[in-house]
């Protein structure tokens, strides 16, 4: 059973959950402070507007400097019942003419140089009595000369108004922000599930088919999904091949076992029944069908096995004159009074490809030749030698060859020479079937002085 892991529609959504997590809380900083910024600009207006009120009542009598704290300066401040509010107004010299005295002063990078036209207000927070207080600071010279003069106004508010006020813009702006989150949450769960459609459509499609159907799969899909669905027929196409190999593989084996296996039934029998004087020739007819059946039997392995490897493509290194030697010495003791010859000038031939394919091919091109071309003298020529890049195997032997208007038929399947031999008519379709899956060719020809030869070419690709 297939081992199971989280949905695709989970995993989407667990990462686009994640990616509008990770964006709320950058938009939840974002607004935080901007609310912040927003509260501090407006309770800053009152702040500056209080202590503006206050400078305004400012007078120099006698060296010494007179206020009048209007109501009005403090009474703008009173939208926020639950805050204090401090103030105090001094001299050039740090001297307390009215208000607070131990109110923090300014931040020394905060302060503003005072111009012709006053200094700016200057705000800052800091922490007085035991809260968080903001703070104004403004200044003003009550005379064009001399330093005495120069008053600095200071008015500080606790922050509990204005912190509330940052937080009910937080929240305003939050709200929209969550519910817009979770309602694209909402639509990309659905969108996943829109999109994840055609996998269902395919899945379908698969189940509803019957056990021998292996076409290709017809249910439209988008662009990112044709690769996976490219795969699953070319699985299918190498599925369906298969098949084939095995139910013909099957087909040829009850076709051609049955005939040799019958008459060797019918020679047991006779023999059961015959004289012993007869009971020899008897024996030996089985023997010559067992021999046929082996054959028979021999060839449908070789091209079982040669179909299935050059599907697969097991290749590797291995030295190409081995396999020849190997497949001579196996195959020549099949045939009875051959002489079989082998010439190579090489010491050794690197080459790139499966050799239990390539000495099944060696094997059946010398036992065609053995069987088929064996003429008066029986030889079988045998010669590897260095071609171009590659090698040529050339096999000649002294039969009655084939006709020319037969050699492009002799390499399918069940299609035999001139003679009618003892084999399935497989050997020569095993031969082309493995030159073709290591890219070579092979070339009948007639021989000089009568006889087949038969050329392969095999490309180079050594070690």
């Amino acid at each position: 059973m297939t081992a199971r892991t989280t949905s695709l529609r989970t995993r989407l959504a667990g990462t686009l959950g994640v990616l509008f997590l990770v964006g709320m809380v950058a938009l939840y900083v974002a607004a935080n402070s901007y609310a912040g910024l927003a509260a501090d600009r407006s309770y800053d207006r009152l702040l500056a507007g209080s202590a503006l009120s206050i400078a305004e009542t400012l007078s120099v009598a006698n060296n010494r400097v007179t206020v009048d704290i209007p109501y009005a300066a403090l009474d703008m401040l009173s939208a926020a019942p639950s805050d204090r509010v401090f103030y105090r107004v001094s001299s050039s010299g740090g001297v307390t003419v009215t208000g607070y005295p131990d109110l923090p002063a300014a931040p020394r990078a905060s302060r503003r140089p005072v111009n012709q036209a006053g200094a700016l207000p200057d705000f800052f927070d800091a922490r007085y009595r035991g809260e968080e207080v903001r703070f104004v600071i403004l200044q003003r010279e009550l005379a064009p000369t001399g330093t005495a003069n120069s008053i600095q106004v200071q008015v500080g508010q606790t922050r509990q108004a204005r912190d509330g006020m940052a937080r009910d813009l937080l929240f305003g702006a939050l709200a929209p922000i969550v519910l817009m989150t979770l309602l694209a949450l909402a639509v990309v769960w659905f969108g996943i599930k829109v999109a994840l459609r055609p996998l269902s459509r395919i899945s379908l499609e698969l189940l509803q088919r019957e056990p021998n159907s292996l076409g290709e799969l017809q249910t439209p899909v988008p662009a990112d999904l044709a690769p996976m669905v490219d795969a699953l027929n070319q699985f299918m196409r190498r599925l369906a091949a298969n098949i084939d190999t095995l139910t013909n593989f099957i087909a040829d084996a009850a076709h051609q076992i049955r005939t040799p296996l019958a008459a060797i039934s019918a020679q047991a029998q006779l023999a059961e029944l015959e004289d012993p004087q007869e009971l020899k020739t008897s024996v030996a007819s089985i023997r010559r069908h067992a021999s046929r059946l082996t054959r028979l039997v021999n060839q449908l392995l070789s091209d079982a096995t040669t179909t299935h490897r050059s599907d697969v493509r097991l290749f590797a290194n291995c030295d190409l004159l081995r396999i020849v030697q190997t497949a001579v010495r196996e195959s020549v003791p099949l045939s009875e009074d051959s002489d079989v010859r082998l010439t190579c000038t090489l010491s050794e031939a690197p080459f790139w490809g499966d050799a239990v394919m390539l000495g099944e091919a060696v094997k059946n091109l010398v036992h065609n030749a053995l069987v088929h071309g064996r003429g008066d003298e029986g030889e079988v020529l045998l010669t590897l030698e260095q071609h171009g890049t590659g090698y040529r195997l050339l096999i000649c032997d002294r039969g009655p060859g084939v006709p020319t208007e037969k050699r492009n038929q002799i390499f399918m399947r069940h299609v035999r020479g001139t003679t009618s031999g003892s084999g399935a008519g497989l050997g020569m379709a095993i031969v082309g079937r493995v030159v073709e899956a290591h890219g070579g060719t092979i070339h009948l020809s007639d021989r000089a002085g009568g006889g087949l030869c038969v050329a392969t070419h095999l490309p180079g690709r050594g070690l």
